[in-house]
């Protein structure tokens, strides 16, 4: 059915201009109660939006800063040249200040053989079928509970007739248990070479065992040729090292831990690495030390590894810049709460609407009023071992909580207090009951999923849900009412057009009389 929308057109009445202002009073009546009231509530949900993100970043500020290790600003400097670096050193949290000296003797290698296959001895570089079984021995590991197993470290590949070196090589790199084989190409045959994988003295103890499945096959290189047997291929040189025997076809080196001098006392890993053995520390050794020539004074001179100093001080530059990363943290946030909580102005009555988005929520100035108590309140004093004490409370480090709710930090008092007592701060600060802990915990109980904010902006979502339906009911109520206005005017339109036409007859009947 076609809508006329010229209501009038009849009887020459500007019906349409009734209808629209029928409607549109009709509509301010029906919407605007809705869309105000729609309006605030967005503005509400965008602002509660606004109110958990500042606070997710200050409290991430809050977390960083309580993290192990977080507030360990030790510097480490050693007296290595930029040009070598035997060694680095990683700060763990309980690193404290001290200096040593560190030599570098050895490095930490695993076990091996070597095996050269030259062409003029008749290598032919086919070999026949078999099997090779490679044993590292047994090895105790700690399994998921915490217990102690041992378990077997072997594995076998079959070898076909007529496979290459190059294949046997492919087929033993097949394996999970950290073995690598390597094959040089030379100009006289191959060189061969099997790497237990494992570093450290006696982390491995391996044995090669080939097994031809011909014996008397004389048409191909025996894989026979691969055995290798410790007990039978080394033995002990007069230096205490385990060496190739003289009748071995094979080349073996040892494995070796790695080894380092601290103030001349001896100190070994399986690996490079040397994470328990000095606390509070990790040392990764990359070279050996250089080599230097040492003269006693009385006329001997030998030569021998060089040793490096280390110094490990209290770094409180980086201490206060940490401190005052948070402290910029605090005060971004007090800025932000103080922007959303801005109190909207009335200019002849009406409101401005040029406040905040939570414009004199009491949510906010809360959270605001809360956070500046536990800093003014927090009386915990701290010895610096931890205990309980009287020595430093957080404003004896330089803290200042400012008139206007900010935060800041005096460097010279802050540096004192990280010279004199590194813990000390540590614990007022970023111990589990220190302060920016106790921020951190106040704030989550915002931010975390299903926390308070999370069920306000749920509650508004569904504020603003209702009024959309009721938005959609309202359209719906002024389609209805724009039918019947249109079929009232039009019906009078029609009524009104008979009555012209009416009154034109007989005003032309009238005429034609009185002639």
């Amino acid at each position: 059915m076609t809508t006329i929308t010229n209501a009038g057109v009849g009887s020459g009445n500007d019906f349409e201009s009734i209808i629209q202002a029928m409607l549109s009073t009709k509509k301010s009546n029906l919407t605007n109660r809705v869309t105000k009231a729609k309006a605030k509530c967005e503005i509400e949900r965008d602002g509660v939006k606004k109110l958990k993100s500042a606070l997710n970043t200050f409290q991430t500020a809050c977390e960083e800063m309580c993290k192990a290790n977080a507030m360990n600003t030790h510097k480490v400097t050693t007296s290595q040249s930029k040009d070598y670096e035997a060694f680095k050193i990683t700060q763990k949290e309980d690193c404290s200040n001290t200096n040593f000296d560190i030599t570098v003797t050895q490095l930490a290698r695993s076990e091996a053989v070597t095996q050269k296959f030259n062409t003029a001895d008749g290598f032919n570089n086919s070999f026949g079928a078999g099997r090779i079984t490679i044993d590292l021995g047994p090895e105790t590991y700690t399994n998921d509970r915490g217990e102690e197993e041992t378990r077997e470290r072997k594995f076998e590949v079959e070898i076909c007739e007529g496979d290459t070196i190059e294949l046997v090589r492919k087929r033993l790199n097949k394996n999970d248990l950290g073995i690598n084989v390597n094959l040089i190409k030379t100009s006289s045959g191959y060189t061969f070479s099997i790497d237990g994988g494992t570093t450290g003295a006696d982390t491995t103890n391996m044995k090669i065992t080939a097994e031809p499945a011909n014996p008397s096959d004389s048409t191909h290189d025996s894989i026979s040729l691969f055995n290798f047997d410790r007990s039978s291929d080394t033995e002990v040189n007069a230096q205490g090292e385990r060496v190739s025997s003289s009748g071995s076809k094979w080349t073996y080196r040892e494995a070796k831990d790695a080894e380092i001098l601290i103030d001349g006392e001896s100190v070994k890993s399986h690996t490079n690495q040397f994470d328990e053995q000095i606390s509070g520390i990790s040392l990764e050794v990359l070279k050996l030390s250089e080599k230097e020539t040492i003269d006693d004074g009385a006329g001997n001179i030998t030569t021998g590894f060089k040793s490096y100093s280390v110094d490990i001080t209290t770094d409180a530059d980086e201490a206060y810049n940490k401190m005052n990363n948070f402290i910029s943290a605090y005060n971004t946030l007090q800025s932000s709460l103080t922007s959303l909580y801005k109190h909207n102005t009335y200019s002849d009555g009406k409101n401005q609407l040029d406040g905040g988005d939570l414009a004199g929520d009491s949510q906010v100035k809360g959270i605001q009023n809360a956070l500046q108590t536990m800093i003014s309140r927090f009386n915990k004093t701290d010895s610096g071992d931890g205990s309980s004490g009287q020595n430093k409370t957080i404003f004896d480090c330089g803290l200042t909580l400012n008139k206007d709710g900010t935060l800041s930090l005096d460097k010279t008092k802050f540096t004192k207090s990280i010279n004199e007592s590194f813990n000390t701060v540590v614990n007022l600060f970023s111990a589990e009951d220190g302060l920016l802990k106790e921020m951190s915990t106040y704030v989550e109980d915002y931010t975390k999923t299903g926390g308070l904010l999370s069920d306000r902006a749920d509650d508004i979502q569904k504020q603003i849900d209702s009024w959309t339906d009721k938005e959609e009911a309202n359209t719906v109520k002024l389609e209805q009412y724009e039918t019947m206005l249109r079929k009232k005017y039009g019906n009078l339109d029609s009524l009104m057009a008979k009555y012209n036409t009416s009154s034109t007859y007989i005003s032309q009947i009238m005429s034609s009389v009185g002639k």
